[in-house]
């Protein structure tokens, strides 16, 4: 029989009888009696586990170029306060935990530091000793994703560099992306959408106004505010709309008078409210000439626009094959042994910003930038080839398929089997006929050639050339990017065997991706906000770096620390 019941009722004992002479005995000689027993306690765990990765790193990582970049966490010598209860170093080393345990919430943090001894062991917890709450825990994360969300990232990054060198500057990188959902659900209508905002900015002011602006906030039914509302048909739909907008103008015209009064915390809160509000009436909604709001058509509605009244930077994210995530579009630029940039943007950023994104990122931590960047085809555009190339000054090039132009025949001539002079002032085709008859593209970055039916009669290569079904009398038109020549060049380099050979490792970034999703909890965002979900995508890059170097160690193929 245990002796601690799982239960304890009323009068049972939760300690065996003891004879008082020898509770006073282990009295006297307790604190050495707690250290032997957990000595020998976790000799045998550490021997059981020896190969486990968290034992390895405790061994073969120190933290602590991390532990004093984050000392100003504390308060200085001196000052009035209660003394720590947990260093510096532990919460640190809970960071570490955390992102190995799925990236889990401060909630599951605490469960895994109070039940798992290897966990304890590894952050410097007692075995009988206290554990960190989760309150504790989230004040430290917190603290970290505003003052210093990278710095576990870029210390990782530094330790690598110095036990497993690997040169930057000459190592090709990998860029791609992956979605992490916001843990906020989407609104399914700009009406419900006014009335949350309403219902959070009234709930504030409530709160946190000073009395004599209290009456400033118009005498509002927060329980209808907050009632959930399912319009079943459209004039339905239609009041329940002109019932938020005439909220949202009540409001508005209620508190802004009053913003100068407020302190200056409270009154960015609230600004940012106000504004949130204008947005979305801007971007979904338009008013005719006799007050009559309805919403805009899809294609007229605004960008970046406001999705989730918890999450307002969190936008659609909406990948070909896959369904639309709302939550952030988080890229990694990684080598074959490391992740070197984790940028976690808006959902509805396009993927060819990626590779621009974490160039940006290394220049701001001052890292030297590799020679090239593989990736699919969304960074095959011409545009993105060169803002790549003019932010990295010449030193970075995009390696990835020209994507197909759009509507192309794949047997027919492309743009690519047309020549242009630099300057773009004529255009030969592929049986030699020269066009000078250029004009500047309205839609795109670019200008068009024009092929007049008397150039091309009795060209024996009509058919390669125009659609079976185009009028003989008609003209051919040949759109030149502006990034023509990044384009060509790109495709020539792809033909040649070092580009081959690049492109053929674009798949090695494919396991870091599903180490990061599946193991590091990248899915999903833990908390809302864009700060949140970079620091979490920084610290799950760090664990995960981290976790590469041990493998890499273990199968001999870097240098045993």
């Amino acid at each position: 029989m245990p002796s601690i019941p799982p239960v304890l009722r009323a009068g049972t004992r939760d300690l065996p009888d003891v004879p008082p002479f020898v509770q006073a005995l282990v009295g006297t000689f307790l604190a050495p009696i707690l250290a032997w027993v957990e000595t020998l306690v976790l000799r045998r765990m550490l021997r059981h586990c020896a190969e486990h990765p968290l034992v390895l790193l405790a061994q073969w990582y120190d933290p602590a170029p991390v532990v004093a970049a984050c000392a100003t966490y504390r308060h200085p010598a001196g000052t009035p306060g209660a003394p720590p209860t947990f260093s510096v170093e532990q919460l640190v080393r809970a960071e570490l935990v955390r992102a190995w345990a799925d990236s889990c919430s401060d909630p599951e943090l605490e469960f895994h530091l109070a039940t798992n001894l290897l966990l304890r062991w590894f952050v410097g917890l007692p075995l009988l000793g206290r554990t960190p709450d989760h309150t504790t825990l989230h004040r430290f994360h917190a603290w970290l994703t505003t003052q210093a969300p990278d710095i576990l990232f870029r210390e990782v990054l530094t330790f690598l560099d110095r036990v497993d060198p690997e040169d930057p500057s000459s190592t090709p990188q990998i860029v791609d992306t992956f979605a992490m959902a916001s843990p906020a659900a989407a609104t399914p209508s700009p009406a419900h959408l006014l009335r949350h905002l309403c219902l959070r900015l009234a709930r504030c002011w409530i709160t946190y106004a000073p009395p004599a602006l209290q009456p400033a906030l118009p005498p509002l039914d927060l329980g209808m505010l907050a009632r959930p509302v399912h319009a079943r048909t459209a004039l339905a739909r239609q009041q329940h709309l002109q019932e938020a907008v005439t909220v949202t103008r009540w409001l508005v015209d209620g508190l802004t008078p009053h913003l100068p009064a407020l302190a200056p915390r409270l009154r960015g809160v609230v600004a940012d409210y106000l504004a949130a509000l204008a947005k979305v009436q801007a971007d979904d909604l338009t008013t005719d000439g006799t007050g009559f709001t309805r919403e805009r058509p899809a294609k007229e509605r605004g960008e970046h626009r406001i999705i989730s009244a918890v999450d307002r930077e969190a936008t659609f994210r909406k990948h070909e094959g896959s369904p639309a995530v709302l939550g952030t579009n988080a890229v990694i630029s990684t080598t074959t042994t490391r992740i070197r940039a984790g940028v976690a943007l808006t959902g509805c950023r396009s993927d060819s910003d990626a590779p621009i994104v974490a160039l940006q990122q290394q220049q701001a931590a001052g890292q030297p930038l590799p020679p090239y960047m593989v990736m699919d085809q969304a960074g095959g555009w011409g545009k993105t080839r060169a803002r790549v190339d003019v932010l990295s000054d010449g030193h970075t090039a995009i390696v990835a398929w020209v994507p197909t132009s759009g509507g192309s025949d794949p047997e027919r001539f492309t743009v690519a089997d047309f020549q242009v002079d630099p300057e773009r002032s004529s255009c030969i085709c592929p049986n030699g006929v020269v066009s000078r008859k250029a004009y500047r593209h309205g839609d795109g970055d670019g200008v068009s050639f024009r092929f007049l039916a008397s150039q091309c009669q009795g060209c024996p290569l009509w058919l390669h050339c125009r659609d079976p079904q185009a009028k003989p009398t008609g003209h051919r038109s040949v759109f030149i990017s502006d990034y023509h020549a990044y384009l060509r060049a790109g495709a020539a380099f792809n033909a040649t065997p070092a580009g081959q050979v690049l492109l053929g490792q674009r798949w090695q970034v494919e396991p870091t991706v599903a180490w990061l999703v599946r193991y590091q909890g990248c899915r999903r965002a833990r908390r809302v906000g864009q700060a949140a979900a970079q620091c979490q995508l920084y610290q799950a890059c760090a664990v995960r770096n981290l976790l590469l170097w041990v493998a890499r160690v273990r199968r001999g193929q870097a240098a045993h620390p």
